[in-house]
């Protein structure tokens, strides 16, 4: 057998899309095919994949046949090397234990919708592994961020990347960070809840990516993605994980059990089907001193099935079938928020000192009489058909269909009086994609594709804040309160003539329609062999329409005004990219690009007047980046570094507006993103793994007359408007320099039980989650530090003891004003502390053969 390559870096022979470290094998993706192709166009020949390998024409290195013959042998031999990548980190893996290569194993990622190496895409990106999310017990998308220096999680575990995001609870707009799961764009943040459950990789996309994804992606795009069904071999993964978290403020702890299952079944010699189950249940770090008699629902706890199942039709012709639904329920890490700051003045303050609370920076005690509870349940399935020419074209199409059903309570004045005891709200969504896509034959002079995109999505939603603003209850009966009166009709004060149900509320319901059709395309052309220049561009027309109902309720105080609202809106745009790669050396790249980015539009759920406009005009941008990917010394170094400015136009926010007394959704002026990203993985030696990125950003408003002003605000215009130009402010969830550090070692043993250490380090300089920026808002500079050790065993199971957030660093992901008290000249602050927020000490324990 006979292999002609440029240059490789190691060559392992796998089957079946199973992966060695020395290989970035990646399974077979909807644009990319897995089988290359004779240069006479001849019928396909079995191959070796080569995404970890290194030439200027990737489809030249051929297999023949006979590796079929082999097969059994190599996945043996794979089998022996997947046993040491269990511990790998973020774009490294213990690939070291080959002979032929101990440098940082590249990493395969298709953050341009093919599978490429990490260090030949144009494009800053962040990448971790399966297994590196494993070694840092990183569960979910939000705990990602610990090890993505880029991304910051915000109000109602919303996502910014480069200090920009959305940061709003509105199901009425899209996020400005999109999340992509198995090729398909998620439409709203409810769908990205889940734990983690075999996982292949997340990839944290950096700047505007709504070009290839699908939808949207003006700041970023989390683009996750699965295993794959594996041909021919019968596996399965086991993984038990349990916690203990401090509780501070109480004197129990809380605890958490974690379980996770896999199961690969093969169906004949063409087909497999995948398996994958979770459960578990999490208690919160906060505690609860509320009443009974109502549901309280405070743990987390989530469970699903995930079944995938791929089919080889034809040696052309491949069918990928996903069907998928789960549950999650609880108020924990979400909505079980304490009070941090009481102003002076605050009605709170009576309700919160007969709860036995005291405001701090280190209180987690919150309370309630209303009852807290949260339902999710969530699903949907897709179907990708792809189709492999002779010559190497791939066409394929998917579908997909997403929903979501959403039922939650909140007593949202966290005390054991009745404030503002109901904040209910009711969602049903659902969401139709449709994909067609064409890629040219990845080893051309000529790369690149094109598609057809087609997005539909409904959602009916309801909701209701009400509460008796802490009235005593013998007076709501009373006249003029009426509160539960036995109205009267046409009757004279002191008798009541209404009977209302709340002191205060204020409700809406509405349905919103979105259809969101594009064509889009990008090209890849190599003018000489170290040369390449890259375009494309993408044409999206966004229609919405929204019907509106609000403040039907019978309330003493209405918060806004009662009317109906119907509108519909339809904006097209052209985004695009263009730039170019020069490859200095064999192991060095350098990139620039400069783009535009697209976020459609969409609506408040609350209108000032009934005549209102509701529309949020579209999100663009502008970005120009340059950047270096780089290797040294055989690979046991790798230096990645990207500069970045971006400009957004009708930048789309959230604030608290204390004249309608609700929160709406608006566009700032504009806002300028800008900074370095760097990302540094050593191998200095066989075992020893040590991979650090950091992110330094200046993220600011250029110019936003009509922010909100915060309650003792010194600007002139906010003694008179009440709003202020927050032109040069930072914007919410922008610290100035966020890093993120590992290292781990594994003992090189000749028997069977290999020893590892493992120890990290994330660190955030003082980050403020307000647009006003209220100094009650900061987090101070924070430090995490997380610790495993543990044995990995050669007959597949591995086992570790760790702790995050060692030492117990008191941290709220969330700190926000009371709306209660801000509408009435009152700084009082709230926050909300996540499972990360405390120290947690656990085991993990995992069987796999």
């Amino acid at each position: 057998m006979r292999l002609t390559l440029g240059a490789a870096r190691s060559i392992i022979f796998l089957h079946d899309g199973m992966r060695a470290p020395g290989a970035c094998n990646h399974p077979p993706l909807s644009m990319m095919p897995d089988r290359m192709h004779n240069k006479n166009g001849s019928k396909p020949i079995q191959t070796i994949r080569i995404d970890c390998l290194y030439g200027k024409d990737q489809s030249g290195l051929q297999v023949q046949d006979e590796l079929r013959k082999n097969r059994e042998d190599e996945m043996r031999k794979a089998l022996l090397f997947v046993g040491a990548s269990l511990i790998s980190v973020a774009h490294t893996a213990h690939a070291q234990e080959t002979a032929q290569n101990e440098g940082v194993t590249d990493i395969v990622v298709t953050a341009q919708r093919r599978a490429e190496r990490l260090q030949d895409v144009p494009v800053s990106v962040t990448a971790l592994g399966g297994d590196s999310l494993k070694s840092r017990n990183l569960n979910d998308l939000t705990q990602v961020a610990l090890a993505a220096p880029s991304l910051q999680v915000g109000n109602d575990n919303s996502f910014a990347i480069r200090g920009v995001g959305t940061q709003a609870f509105a199901t009425t707009i899209d996020s400005s960070v999109a999340t992509a799961l198995d090729d398909v764009n998620l439409g709203r943040p409810f769908l990205t809840q889940g734990l983690f459950n075999d996982v292949e990789r997340v990839e944290v996309l950096n700047g505007p990516q709504g070009l290839l994804f699908g939808k949207n992606a003006s700041a970023g795009l989390l683009n996750v993605v699965s295993t794959r069904p594996k041909l021919g071999s019968f596996g399965s993964e086991t993984n038990l994980e349990l916690n203990n978290r401090s509780t501070p403020g109480s004197d129990t702890e809380a605890w958490s059990v974690i379980a996770r299952q896999t199961v690969n079944i093969p169906v004949g010699d063409t087909a497999a089907l995948r398996i994958n189950g979770t459960y578990s249940v999490e208690e919160p770090g906060t505690n609860f001193v509320g009443t009974g008699g109502v549901r309280n629902d405070l743990d987390r706890k989530q469970y699903g099935v995930r079944a995938k199942y791929l089919q080889e039709i034809t040696p052309e012709l491949e069918l990928y079938v996903i069907g998928e639904y789960a549950e999650s329920h609880g108020v924990a890490g979400i909505y079980d928020r304490t009070y941090r700051e009481l102003g002076e003045g605050s009605v709170n303050a009576a309700p919160l000192a007969a709860s036995g609370i005291v405001p701090g920076d280190k209180n987690f005690t919150f309370a309630g009489d209303g009852g807290y509870w949260r339902d999710l349940k969530l699903g949907g399935a897709q179907a990708s058909l792809s189709y492999t020419a002779d010559s190497g074209l791939v066409v394929s199409n998917i579908f997909a269909w997403k929903f979501y059903n959403f039922d939650a309570q909140l007593d949202t004045d966290f005390t054991n009086s009745n404030g503002a005891n109901i904040n209910y709200s009711h969602a049903d969504y659902d969401q139709f994609s449709n994909e067609l896509r064409v890629a040219l034959p990845a080893g051309n002079r000529l790369t690149g594709q094109a598609g057809l995109y087609y997005f539909h999505s409904t959602i009916d939603q309801r909701s209701q804040i009400a509460g008796n603003n802490y009235l005593p209850d013998f007076l709501l009966p009373t006249f003029p309160f009426c509160v539960g009166a036995a109205a009267v009709p046409g009757a004279f004060p002191p008798t009541c003539s209404v009977s209302n149900d709340y002191f205060l509320g204020r409700d809406n319901s509405y349905r919103m329609k979105t259809d969101s059709y594009a064509a889009f395309g990008q090209l890849t052309y190599a003018l000489t062999d170290a040369l390449k220049l890259f375009a494309g561009g993408r044409v999206t027309r966004d229609e919405i329409s929204i019907d509106l109902d609000q403040n039907r309720g019978a309330y003493f105080v209405t918060l806004g005004v009662p009317g109906a609202i119907a509108q519909s809106y339809g904006h097209t745009d052209f985004s695009w990219r263009t730039g170019g790669q020069f490859q200095l050396a064999r192991d060095a790249m350098i990139y620039a690009s400069y783009g535009r980015g697209y976020k459609g539009p969409g609506f408040n759920d609350t209108g000032a007047t009934a005549t209102t406009s509701l529309l949020v005009k579209p999100e663009k941008s502008n970005t120009a980046e340059i950047g270096a990917k780089t290797s040294w010394f055989n690979r046991r170094l790798v230096v990645n570094a990207s500069l970045f400015h971006t400009k957004f136009k009708n930048y789309q926010t959230q604030s608290l507006d204390t004249q309608l007394q609700s929160f709406v959704v608006q566009n700032a002026a504009s806002v300028i993103s800008k900074g370095v990203e760097l990302t540094v993985n050593a191998n200095p030696f066989r075992g020893l793994s040590i991979n650090g990125s950091a992110t330094f950003l200046s993220s600011k408003f250029k110019d936003f007359a009509g922010a909100e002003c915060y309650p003792g605000q010194t600007d002139a215009s906010c003694a008179t408007s009440g709003s202020f130009n927050a032109g040069g402010k930072r914007t919410p969830t922008a610290p100035k320099f966020t890093s993120s550090l590992q290292a781990s070692y594994e003992f090189q043993t000749d028997g069977a039980v290999h020893p590892f250490i493992e120890g990290n380090w994330y660190h955030r300089t003082p980050i403020n989650y307000l647009i006003n920026q209220a100094p009650g808002a900061t987090v101070p500079t924070t430090d995490l530090i997380g610790a495993s050790a543990g044995v990995r065993i050669d007959n597949g199971m591995r086992l570790s003891i760790f702790c995050k957030n060692c030492t117990n660093e008191y941290n709220p992901n969330f700190i926000g004003l009371d709306s209660g008290d801000a509408i009435s000249g009152i700084a009082t602050y709230q926050q909300q502390f996540g499972f990360d927020s405390v120290r947690t000490i656990g085991a993990n324990i995992q069987f796999r053969f």
